[in-house]
């Protein structure tokens, strides 16, 4: 018998972020050392009721949410969350759109439950879906689980910015990877 058994994975589901979910996206991002500090204001470009009224620039917030009681709905809590941006950008092929993850993180109690695993397949989803032909992100260089995930999907190194983070001052991965229309070039893990 295993003595120190992996707890039960939490069940969740994602959908949309909600200007009533602010809070809990703020608690989280505070949680997280690692994510960005962004004040309120930084979060309403990605929200639900947000992003359908300006289609030129197109953004989304996704959160993972569970329920404990799933007769109340006003009872879910948010677990984690990831926004990302579609950006037009112009290369020697002319212009794609290329979608930038732009923070992602998780309740320090709800990680290694497959939580970031399920927000990133949403982004790729999502950005699949509106013709997005790469997928860039930064990252913490000494963020080894994080890279981690990224590289299960795909996500391979495309640049350095030295000394980008602060508190602790520290160095930005940049992480790529193809999209092609149809199913995703990325591998989706389990």
């Amino acid at each position: 018998m295993n003595p120190n058994p992996s707890p039960d994975p939490l069940p969740f589901t994602i959908r949309p972020m909600q200007p009533e979910d602010l809070d809990e996206v703020l608690a989280i991002a505070e949680q997280s050392p690692e994510a960005p500090r962004w004040q309120p204001s930084g979060y309403t470009p990605y929200l639900a009721a947000e992003s359908e009224t300006n289609p030129a620039l197109l953004r989304t917030g996704l959160v993972a949410v569970t329920n404990d009681h799933p007769h109340q709905p006003t009872q879910e809590k948010i677990l984690a969350f990831a926004a990302a941006t579609l950006l037009l950008i112009a290369d020697s092929a002319g212009q794609q759109n290329q979608c930038q993850l732009d923070s992602m993180a998780v309740r320090p109690v709800a990680r290694r439950q497959g939580l970031a695993s399920a927000l990133l397949r949403a982004i790729l989803t999502w950005s699949a879906a509106h013709n997005a032909r790469h997928l860039t992100l930064e990252v913490r260089a000494g963020n080894t689980p994080a890279i981690a995930l990224y590289q299960r999907f795909g996500l391979r190194p495309e640049g350095r910015r030295p000394r980008y983070y602060t508190d602790p001052e520290e160095d930005a991965l940049l992480l790529g990877t193809p999209i092609t229309s149809g199913p995703p070039h990325v591998r989706f893990p389990p």
